[in-house]
């Protein structure tokens, strides 16, 4: 029902069990004489409050991003698909962060996140951006995260343009985020962009067997005697999107129904890629659109800064690995 946060859904809901019964003991007399069990028990019901609220807050994202993406069938615009599209992946993110929260209270491990990552330079900015992902990429894998679909474009004049690649492991948007934007690159003449975007990337899930209904009919094609005897022809009707599919090329029932499940589910995978794709688009662009962020880069000096951690103004740039850790580090406690 909650695809990748199913389990730690679950996990919350069990641990919540037994909230109302530690919420009646605070107003037992007993409980209350007795100081130090009290605070004990007012300690496990703050605990148990604080996994009540993150699990409500998840679940109000899930059902937020369902309503937002029941909205789109009756978008009218581009620019009406575009607002909606950036508030799922908004809505992405905050559910991302609920889950971290719930999984740190819990103990248990992290939900894997998968993240599609874009860099777009210029001709000077492109130097600082190849060796940012450099670095990202070495953080990334000495945390156990994977990258995928790495794809590097050279511009027109030799120097790299654009790197585009996935990133699946814990916390890879928690520690991506904070370096989303168009941000400045320096010169003694000119300023150009380094421009940076992170947004989930959901996987295509598999159509579920209760979202389907199968009729079955008799044919009215070529097929030999077998045709009109037996119900060979396969309808499936996938309830969600109402989408259907008919088979009656073949004589078995069997063989119809296979090639009409094989149809329906290469269409369905067709629609979410492409929806998926236009979202991603859709918030890439609002994060290329960010101007004036924190961080910035001087090509004469070839240094880095960032306001909002203090260590690092005017660092040399490309900062050490361990530099590097310590600068997200920083960014992902603020």
């Amino acid at each position: 029902m909650y695809g990748i946060y199913d389990d730690i859904v679950g996990a919350t809901e069990k641990a919540l069990d037994c909230f109302d019964e530690t919420k009646e003991l605070l107003e037992y007399p007993e409980v209350q004489a007795d100081k130090a069990y009290y605070l004990s028990i007012l300690s496990k019901y703050n605990n148990l409050k604080f996994l009540k609220d993150r699990l409500s807050a998840l679940k109000s994202s899930l059902e937020e991003e369902k309503e937002c993406l029941a909205m789109l069938a009756d978008a009218t615009s581009d620019e009406e698909r575009a607002v909606i599209y950036e508030e799922i992946s908004n809505l992405k993110r905050v559910a991302s962060e609920q889950s971290a929260h719930l999984a740190d209270a819990l103990g248990c491990k992290r939900v894997e996140e998968r993240a599609y990552c874009r860099f777009k330079f210029k001709e000077v900015s492109s130097k600082f951006g190849v060796a940012l992902y450099s670095l990202i990429k070495i953080d990334l894998l000495s945390r156990g995260a994977k990258i995928a679909d790495e794809k590097i474009e050279n511009a027109k004049g030799g120097y790299v343009e654009e790197i585009s690649f996935i990133a699946e492991g814990e916390d890879v948007i928690t520690r991506l985020s904070p370096l989303v934007g168009a941000h400045k690159v320096n010169t003694k003449t000119k300023s150009e962009e380094l421009c940076f975007a992170v947004t989930p990337s959901a996987r295509v899930e598999k159509v579920k067997e209760s979202d389907l209904k199968i009729d079955l009919f008799h044919s009215h094609g070529a097929g030999g005697q077998n045709i009109n005897k037996v119900e060979t022809a396969v309808r499936i009707t996938h309830l969600p999107t109402g989408l259907s599919v008919v088979c009656q090329d073949e004589r078995s029932q069997l063989k119809n129904k296979r090639r009409a499940l094989e149809t329906i589910e290469k269409r369905l995978k067709d629609m979410s890629e492409q929806a998926e794709k236009k979202r991603i688009e859709a918030d890439i662009s609002a994060q290329y659109s960010r101007k004036n962020t924190p961080l910035s880069f001087d090509a004469t000096t070839n240094t880095l800064s960032d306001t909002r951690l203090k260590a690092f103004a005017k660092i040399p740039f490309p900062l050490d690995e361990a530099q590097f850790t310590q600068y997200i580090n920083g960014l992902t406690a603020l």
